[in-house]
């Protein structure tokens, strides 16, 4: 039971992610920030659900994801998203792991954003 929830969640992260680093990417190159925003908004509306589940099946003692999982999400753009599921949820928030990649994550896709902003303003 426990092993088809958990391929059901990774087959549904990998369709997300793919589906919105597609979009971020197409809109990147493009220059087209639309698609970018959408995918932008995908990604961190995903990690912040995902976020909020976890706590929730945590507190009722039901299946949990693995941290790895949360922090793949966080890592392939939405950063911002599981930073906010753990301050909003409190969740996570006890883990070395989480406390110092999270923040890295935003930070690495913040400069990637100003850097793209940056060079389609130049133009």
């Amino acid at each position: 039971m426990i092993h088809k929830r958990l391929a059901g969640h990774k087959r549904l992260r990998n369709l997300v992610l793919a589906f919105s680093l597609l979009l971020m990417s197409g809109g990147a190159c493009f220059s087209d920030w639309r698609p970018f925003a959408l995918g932008w908004v995908l990604v961190n509306g995903y990690a912040f659900a995902v976020m909020a589940w976890d706590k929730h099946s945590a507190k009722s003692g039901g299946f949990r994801l693995p941290q790895a999982s949360l922090l793949m999400v966080a890592a392939f753009g939405g950063g911002f998203g599981c930073a906010l599921g753990m301050l909003a949820c409190r969740h996570k928030t006890r883990h070395a792991s989480f406390l110092v990649l999270v923040p890295l994550f935003c930070a690495f896709q913040l400069l990637l954003l100003f850097g793209w902003i940056k060079e389609k303003i130049a133009w």
